[in-house]
C-alpha cells in the first residue's frame, strides 16, 4: 500500500527536489496565454514538463491540479509542456483566456505553481498522486477536475 502525505506536503516535497516555479494571474484585462508566455520566457528550464496546481491566490483553495507531457511508449515527452498545456483549451473546445479570465472572476486572483520532473518521473503519476492526496484531505476533487 502507497503511503501519501498531505497535498501540501507532496507538493512541498516535489518542489524541494525539482525545479519549480509559479506566477500570478490577476487582471481580467490582460490574456491568460499572454499572462504565461511572459512568465515562461523568462523560466531558463530547457524542458518544462511535469505538474502544476492552480490555487485561489487569498485562501490558497486548490482549484485545479494538472500535468503538462505525456510519455510516449518509448520514453519520450509528447508535444505539450506545462505552458502549452496551461494554453490549451479546456474542455474540448472552451479557450484558455476565457476559462483562466471566467475562474479569476469568479475566485479572484489565481497562483499557479508548476514543478518540472525529470523523464525518470512520469507527469501522469505525479499528478494522479496529488490528487490523491487532495481527495484523502477533502473527500472530493479540486474544484475544476472533474476526474482521477
Amino acid at each position: 500500500m502507497v503511503t501519501l502525505g498531505s497535498l501540501k506536503n507532496e507538493m512541498e516535497s516535489l518542489k524541494k527536489a525539482h525545479g519549480c516555479g509559479s506566477y500570478e494571474y490577476s487582471d481580467p484585462s490582460e490574456k491568460f496565454t499572454y499572462c504565461t508566455t511572459s512568465h515562461f520566457r523568462e523560466v531558463k528550464q530547457k524542458e518544462k514538463y511535469g505538474i502544476y496546481m492552480i490555487s485561489q491566490h487569498d485562501t490558497q483553495e486548490v482549484l485545479y491540479i494538472g500535468k503538462g507531457g505525456t510519455i510516449d511508449s518509448w520514453g519520450r515527452f509528447k508535444k505539450q509542456d506545462i505552458p502549452e498545456r496551461l494554453k490549451a483549451p479546456k474542455r474540448g473546445n472552451i479557450p484558455a483566456d476565457k476559462w483562466f479570465r471566467d475562474l479569476l472572476q469568479e475566485k479572484g486572483p489565481l497562483l499557479i505553481e508548476y514543478v518540472f520532473l525529470p523523464r525518470s518521473k512520469s507527469p501522469a503519476f505525479v499528478e494522479a498522486v496529488l490528487l490523491q492526496a487532495y481527495l484523502n484531505e477533502h473527500h472530493r476533487l479540486p474544484y475544476r477536475n472533474k476526474s482521477l
